[in-house]
């Protein structure tokens, strides 16, 4: 499978003229240490710098989503630890959360039953009028 532009999932509120770009990364397992890890690569002038990209980490067991995480793509970038990828023509943010101690990724935590809310907290904090990008599209309204 390519993931050639990152974007899985483009969302908007309905009746908002603002939207976020959505980058699903998916866990179905704890690391040795207990973590949840997830990693991005990209060229180094490529990585998502606006608070409009949202990066979206599940936790996966037994076919259910158990934790999520969303992360605005300031904040992932300044939490996750950045390496060399790719022979040093990339580089690659490191994502590494544990699913219920406190940890940097705590405040960005959050159950299946308030990932659309969440959601909505964060695209009703954008700017308006951000600009539609490329990609699935998704309209989400509160109760």
């Amino acid at each position: 499978m390519a993931d050639d532009d990152h974007r899985d999932l483009v969302v908007a509120a309905k009746g908002k003229s603002a939207f976020a770009s959505l980058q699903a990364k998916a866990c179905f397992e704890l690391g040795a240490s207990g973590f949840v890890q997830s990693n991005a690569t990209y060229f180094a002038n490529s990585i998502p710098t606006q608070p409009s990209w949202i990066y979206v980490v599940v936790l996966i067991l037994e076919l259910a989503p158990v934790v999520w995480w969303l992360v605005p793509a300031p904040d992932f970038n300044r939490l996750t630890s950045h390496a060399p990828a790719r022979g040093g023509r990339k580089v690659e943010l490191h994502f590494r959360a544990h699913p219920n101690r406190d940890d940097v990724f705590s405040p960005f935590r959050t159950e299946t039953k308030n990932v659309g809310p969440r959601l909505l907290d964060i695209i009703d904090s954008l700017p308006p009028g951000t600009k539609p990008l490329r990609g699935a599209r998704l309209l989400v309204r509160r109760r």
